[in-house]
């Protein structure tokens, strides 16, 4: 299933359906509905095999995303048997020798619900991939997968939470646990959500927790155990696969993830970019050396804002240009493949990719990493666009959360702070979008991997240490191959200081001097599509988004709000979104 709806109190047929069936703007998925005296539940067709609803007599159990199942073998994902998964899970659970932690592997989300007497259980994910979210008043409890989706069913969508809105423009998420509505909040990661009889009211017990725990006593140790769960998680997936599909980029993820699939395998790589460039046939030479076909498709000039509608799939509070697959799911097929691999949350698990760097490393990259010591995630909000007593309400929420996240972790607690929940970090809704539309398989939030994150010094993630020795031997067939960045990722850190600081000058030198010429990256060009006519006609269309949250700001010209220095590009791209979600409501 990719989303679920959950009632404690009745809702009349065909209601959650439409509900969920609402996040997609074409091939509405099939929904399943159950009824009784315990409530309602709508749950959308789940396109990883054997993860459909299993019912028994007692209970309805339900599995969403495609967790790799580690007590057993995971056969039924080329099997006929749509229950299987689901089964296995619920026996597992039934007999009370389920381990949360370690049974289950990747994203998913699991409710098992007791017909009888109207007893349900919730649990997330080690980091929350899958967000659940709850909806709580003294006559009913909603749960649901989707924020927009709940809102709708629970009669929330009117009750907007402008702090949280303002919250997204500026950072990119919502700070946990608060959503864009006024009543709906995000449960716990890593928790067991449970519900008794008739109560309303749910009780939660954290299975596991990321406390700074440091477990290895050496990095060679953990980059041997790290290398071993990529490896243990894969397998686990492909056995019985014919072929597979991965993303394939100019960098060192894709790279590993080549080396690590089975080369018996037929293995297509993919990659998507505004057209052939330095980027991409660095990736057209990786793919050929690890033998996978090498498949490069073009987008538009715009297409970034093309896919702006991917908001609603993505849901209130995600940046929906993490879709970077939308379209091309179809046209490139990656939704009849049994498996598609990408290299989501490598740099913010093992690379300390959300370790706040002294300043000026990001535009020195041939610069040894060195954490930033006074950083402070909860450092009062200062921005002229909006209102003093926003900012300062967005200010408690953040301290709040960090200091949440600091009673279990101390020296990391800026870095945690965003990744836990990981719904904090900005880039997991590319996982939203890709689970919805394909078979997607993130062997970087298996749970070896997020738990050898949590259990590492950050030293170890800084200058891609522990990454570079887990990855190393995977490396060998493009030791000599340049990263897109300019460095070669076979070796370490301290040799790529020399070597990048060589490509980095000449690319300097070339791009000034005209010899460099278009989008030599993967990503598309915001300074392009902010440009472009397209872009002021969606200023038009959706500026009486700003409406609703119209108290927020000191500026009321939605056209200055997008013209002045107080946002950033990907601020302006947040609040385009805003006001896109805004616009529909009213409309």
């Amino acid at each position: 299933m990719s989303d679920f709806i959950y009632s404690k109190n009745p809702i009349f047929k065909g209601k959650l359906t439409k509900e969920i069936q609402a996040i997609y703007h074409e091939e509405k998925p099939a929904i399943s509905e159950f009824h009784g005296s315990w409530g309602s539940l709508a749950v959308s067709y789940n396109i990883y095999n054997g993860f459909q609803p299993y019912e028994t007599n007692e209970h309805v159990c339900i599995v969403l995303g495609g967790p790799v199942l580690c007590y057993q073998d995971n056969n039924f994902l080329t099997s006929d048997d749509e229950v299987a998964g689901a089964r296995a899970i619920y026996n597992r659970w039934i007999a009370g020798t389920m381990q949360w932690d370690e049974d289950l592997s990747g994203p998913f989300a699991v409710l098992i619900l007791n017909k009888s007497t109207s007893e349900i259980n919730c649990i997330t994910d080690l980091m929350s991939f899958i967000p659940v979210f709850i909806y709580q008043d003294t006559s009913n409890m909603m749960l649901s997968t989707h924020v927009n989706a709940l809102a709708q069913a629970s009669g929330q969508h009117n009750k907007i939470d402008i702090v949280s809105q303002v919250d997204f423009i500026l950072h990119g998420v919502v700070t946990f646990p608060f959503t864009t509505y006024t009543n709906l909040r995000q449960v716990a990661p890593a928790e067991v959500h449970s519900m008794l009889g008739d109560s309303k009211q749910s009780q939660s017990n954290a299975y596991w927790v990321p406390k700074e725990k440091f477990q290895y006593k050496s990095i060679d140790q953990a980059a041997m155990n790290l290398r071993d769960g990529l490896q243990n998680y894969i397998d686990a997936i492909v056995k019985g696969m014919p072929h597979l599909a991965q993303f394939i980029s100019g960098g060192e993820d894709s790279r590993t993830l080549s080396g690590l699939l089975p080369k018996e395998c037929n293995r297509d790589a993919f990659i998507f970019l505004d057209g052939m460039n330095r980027e991409g046939k660095v990736a057209k030479k990786a793919a050929n050396a690890y033998g996978v076909n090498f498949n490069m498709s073009t987008r538009s000039k715009i297409h970034y804002l093309e896919i702006l509608p991917c908001a609603d799939l993505v849901g209130k509070g995600s940046q929906y240009i993490h879709a970077h697959t939308f379209g091309f799911h179809k046209s490139c097929k990656l939704n009849e493949y049994p498996a598609v691999f990408g290299g989501l949350f490598s740099d913010a698990l093992l690379k300390g990719a959300r370790i706040k760097k002294l300043r000026g490393l990001s535009r020195f990259p041939f610069l040894p990493q060195i954490k930033r010591r006074n950083y402070s995630a909860a450092t009062p909000l200062k921005n002229d666009s909006f209102q003093l007593e926003v900012l300062e309400e967005l200010t408690k929420r953040r301290q709040a959360h960090l200091k949440y996240v600091s009673s279990f972790r101390n020296e990391s607690a800026e870095e945690w702070f965003e990744l836990w929940p990981s719904s904090m970090n900005m880039n997991i809704p590319n996982l939203h979008a890709n689970r919805r539309l394909f078979k997607s398989y993130e062997p970087f939030l298996s749970k070896d991997v997020v738990k050898i994150s949590a259990s590492i010094p950050q030293k170890w993630k800084l200058n891609r240490r522990v990454f570079h020795k887990a990855a190393k031997p995977l490396l060998k067939p493009t030791k000599w191959l340049l990263h897109g960045e300019g460095r070669l990722p076979y070796f370490p850190w301290y040799i790529n200081s020399f070597v990048q600081f060589v490509t980095w000058t000449y690319r300097q030198v070339g791009s000034r001097s005209g010899i460099i010429k278009g989008n030599q990256g993967p990503w598309g060009q915001w300074k392009v599509v902010m440009n472009s006519a397209e872009w002021d006609q969606a200023i038009d269309k959706y500026s009486d988004g700003l409406n609703i949250m119209n108290s927020a700001f000191k500026e009321k010209d939605v056209k200055k709000l997008f013209e002045d220095d107080n946002l950033n590009y990907i601020q302006r791209v947040n609040l385009m979104q805003t006001l896109y979600m805004n616009h529909k409501k009213e409309n």
